[in-house]
């Protein structure tokens, strides 16, 4: 990594947190403000901004990286078409079925194979409409290169039980709206976990609860999409050296009068 990619990392940093606490004020009252109003302050911004790390910090980071490593940073908004056109508004409906039937005789593959020949035989891009889709449905960071397309949905380390269906299905709806556009496009929709808590394997702590997402196919985990971005190995433990030096540099000084009355 050189010295001008480490800067761009470290101002994407620095840029994002600021953004995040410009102007922030704690607006909920609780009753632990009687006793600890500092720690409860604390907790409650700590706890947006953990929240809010996807989108506050990790995209426009994957942005930085990505562009480094030659991809086209693209729009987000551009999986619209709504409602789905016939048949693949039908075969996306049956594709969900059985996946939260848990039916063995599906994949990933053979899914998204359906879902282009469904499109194949739609009625042309130009008769669609398009509206926007909820802020939760929308793709978080959307690169292409060579020729290739990647979305990405950007989550928390921590999902519940029923989040491994609900992405999955979500994932399918991508690539039906993309097809709808285009047959041909070449796209590949990934939910990304970009931290790992744990020493060990996220999978093994949340994996069961990331069923039917299927590990290196469509979802990624820390190491697999930074390494990704940057197109270098261990790209995250050279992020993690840059938080390091901000933190040796004082870096979170610049908020004490934020946190504290």
């Amino acid at each position: 990594m050189d010295e001008q990619l480490k800067a761009d990392i470290k101002q994407s940093i620095e840029t994002s947190i600021r953004k995040f606490f410009q102007d922030k004020q704690v607006k909920t009252s609780h009753v632990l403000d009687l006793l600890l109003p500092n720690e409860r302050k604390i907790r409650s911004l700590m706890g947006g901004l953990e929240t809010s790390l996807g989108i506050t910090l990790w995209q426009p980071l994957a942005a930085v990286l990505a562009k480094s490593n030659g991809f086209i940073v693209e729009d987000k908004k551009q999986f619209l078409p709504q409602p789905l056109p016939s048949p693949i508004g039908e075969t996306l409906s049956s594709l969900k079925q059985l996946w939260q039937n848990q039916d063995p005789s599906i994949s990933v593959e053979s899914s998204v194979a359906r879902l282009r020949e469904a499109a194949e035989k739609a009625q042309p891009a130009e008769n669609l409409i398009y509206v926007s889709l909820p802020a939760s449905k929308c793709v978080d960071l959307y690169l292409i290169k060579d020729g290739k397309e990647y979305a990405f949905d950007l989550k928390s380390n921590q999902i519940n039980k029923r989040s491994g269906l609900d992405l999955k299905l979500q994932l399918l709806e991508w690539y039906a709206y993309r097809f709808c556009q285009d047959p041909a496009a070449n796209l590949e929709a990934r939910v990304v976990f970009p931290l790992n808590p744990y020493k060990g394997d996220w999978w093994k702590r949340q994996g069961e609860k990331a069923l039917p997402l299927e590990r290196g196919k469509d979802a990624w985990v820390q190491d697999e999409f930074w390494d990704f971005c940057l197109g270098q190995d261990n790209a995250w433990g050279k992020i993690l050296e840059i938080f390091e030096e901000l933190g040796k540099e004082g870096f979170g000084e610049h908020f004490k009068d934020i946190f504290y009355f």
